[in-house]
């Protein structure tokens, strides 16, 4: 009972990572369009809006309300790949099973 609790928070924790990812990457198009980063092209702020973690810190000009959510983001992504990988160790732990003895 306990392995299937843990199991059902890793699939939750692995979905809202996913959930977080794609809004984010929504919210950082939107900034990237706005402030029209890499030149002005739509494909840099595309590639930009994808790699949000990595991209978004070279756009100058953002706003900050949209910044501020934008990195509240990255802290929930990380909150959730935590989770899943704690209750992955704690799932794998509680679901091994030790290979049976032979005496010889």
């Amino acid at each position: 009972m306990l392995a299937n609790l843990f199991w059902v928070l890793l699939v939750a924790s692995v979905s809202a990572a996913a959930v977080i990812w794609v809004l984010s990457i929504r919210l950082a198009y939107g900034i990237a369009s706005v402030t029209r980063a890499g030149g002005g092209s739509s494909a840099v702020s595309l590639v930009l809006a994808v790699a949000w973690p990595f991209g978004m810190r070279h756009v100058s000009g953002a706003p900050t309300d949209k910044a501020t959510s934008l990195n509240k983001m990255l802290v929930a992504l990380f909150a959730a790949i935590l989770v899943a990988i704690a209750s992955m160790a704690v799932y794998s732990n509680l679901t091994l099973v030790l290979p049976a003895q032979t005496h010889q």
